[in-house]
């Protein structure tokens, strides 16, 4: 603060240097008198920079000129002369008609009114007033910093910053994907309350501080919420061939983070072999385990368990690996049939196609029109197929879709396994059926059927009723 004593002291030096710059006006009767040229401009300044105020009079003759701080009475200077003893204090000046105060380093206590004043009787001033701005600046006494609470408590995030004119802290969270749109967009206030916190609210929080004042700062607060082990399956029953490869999957959430790993029927550790592959991919505080077993064997048909555990507690879960059913040599001998039915179709299609047949119904039709019978209605059986290793609880929850297969969708699907396994095992394999049926378009009946095309519709047919 550009102070001097006290004002008494300043006033009474005020007066005893006044006369110092004070001449007779009688020798200058009959001339104008000393006057200002336009207004001082008021100034403004980041703190820690310089300011300039510009004083600009005229017709000055004998009289002198001084710069006052208005707020604490300090003179600072008078005419060429600094009288403070303030280093940050100088003056420039252009003949006797523009006095410039210079302020080096400004701080807030710089902030206020600046008189420039000609000794004349009376008195004539003018003033400009010095504005000194700060930037904003979080107080680290008054920030939180990183966050770990217990899920379902509540939490409040405290960020505060100072500056002139006062910041306006606002809140973002640096989550720009989060699909389960949970993030707290912009909020201001130098307090973020957060109720009943939840696993869905872990992550980073932006404080921000800003008054128009470059640059503006921020600091980031990370949330971390510690809750148990939680575990869900895609599939509790899973099911496949002797001699092939199975694979098991579950799903882990947990912070602080789990410790997962794969037990057998025996309650045995599962760990990486020739046998088994395990694999787990974290993100955040989710898990994903994979178990993957290789050349299935009798004993290798039994219940498998995912297992996580963390400071807080632990939880399991358990899968089902059931064999299912060698394919029969009727089976393969139908697989073939089709096949080669469905090559002597397609070349009587495509001729028909070159004669000009128009408006045929697509797959999709064909398969809706055949099946609306059947669609939609479940089995009354309840175990697992013996034929697709599939039971009522592979339907999935979450992201999967509940799926009820017809009868004909069995067999394709059936058929298409077992190319993929006759190909893995080196055996010719038959070309993919193909599952497309021409219809007249808004016709009731089929066109002539083909011979081989019969056949698969009574062996389907005789199937479904098996």
């Amino acid at each position: 603060m550009l102070t001097q004593g006290t004002a008494a002291g300043r006033r009474l030096l005020f007066f005893l240097l006044l006369p110092l710059f004070m001449t007779a006006g009688g020798a200058d009767a009959g001339l104008p008198g000393p006057r200002f040229v336009g207004q001082i401009a008021n100034v403004t300044v980041t703190a820690g920079r310089n300011a300039v105020l510009t004083c600009t009079v005229e017709h000055l003759r004998g009289y002198k000129v001084a710069w006052v701080q208005v707020e604490t009475q300090t003179i600072l200077t008078i005419h060429t002369s600094v009288i403070t003893r303030n280093p940050r204090v100088g003056l420039s000046h252009e003949g006797h008609t523009v006095y410039r105060l210079h302020l080096k380093d400004v701080t807030e206590d710089d902030r206020g009114y600046y008189m420039c004043q000609i000794n004349t009787d009376p008195m004539i001033n003018q003033k400009g007033f010095l504005q000194v701005v700060v930037p904003p600046d979080i107080e680290d006494t008054a920030w939180t910093g990183d966050l770990v609470v217990r899920e379902g408590t509540n939490v409040s995030l405290e960020c505060k910053a100072r500056g002139y004119p006062p910041p306006v802290v606002t809140w973002r969270r640096e989550d720009p994907h989060d699909p389960t749109h949970h993030s707290v967009k912009v909020l201001e206030g130098q307090t973020l309350t957060i109720g009943k916190v939840s696993r869905l609210h872990m992550g980073a929080y932006l404080c921000v501080a800003s008054n128009g004042i470059q640059p503006s700062v921020s600091k980031r607060i990370q949330l971390k919420v510690q809750f148990p082990p939680m575990l869900w399956i895609p599939n509790q029953l899973e099911g496949a061939r002797m001699g092939t490869t199975a694979l098991l999957e579950c799903n882990t959430e947990a912070f602080p983070r789990s410790i997962n790993y794969w037990t057998n029927y025996r309650g045995e550790m599962i760990a990486a072999s020739t046998k088994y592959d395990t694999m787990t991919k974290e993100e955040s505080y989710k898990t994903y385990m994979r178990l993957v077993i290789h050349n299935l064997t009798k004993e290798d048909f039994n219940t498998y368990r995912c297992i996580a555990k963390n400071s807080l507690g632990e939880t399991d879960g358990s899968i089902k690996l059931y064999e299912i059913e060698p394919r029969s040599p009727t089976e393969d001998s139908t697989e073939s049939s089709v096949s080669n039915g469905d090559a002597g179709e397609g070349g009587e299609v495509g001729q028909e196609d070159e004669e000009g047949l128009e408006n045929h119904t697509s797959r999709e039709d064909m398969e809706r029109n055949y099946t609306t019978q059947r669609r939609g209605r479940t089995r009354g059986k309840q175990t697992p197929s013996k034929k697709t290793g599939r039971g009522p609880n592979s339907w999935r929850t979450g992201e999967a879709v509940n799926e009820v297969y017809s009868e004909e969708d069995v067999v394709f699907r059936e058929k298409d396994y077992s190319q993929s396994m006759d190909s893995a095992s080196g055996r010719d394999s038959v070309p993919p059926y193909d599952h497309s049926f021409t219809y007249e378009s808004g016709a009731t009946t089929l066109l002539p059927p083909h011979p081989v095309f019969c056949a698969v519709v009574v062996y389907v047919v005789i199937e479904g009723r098996l």
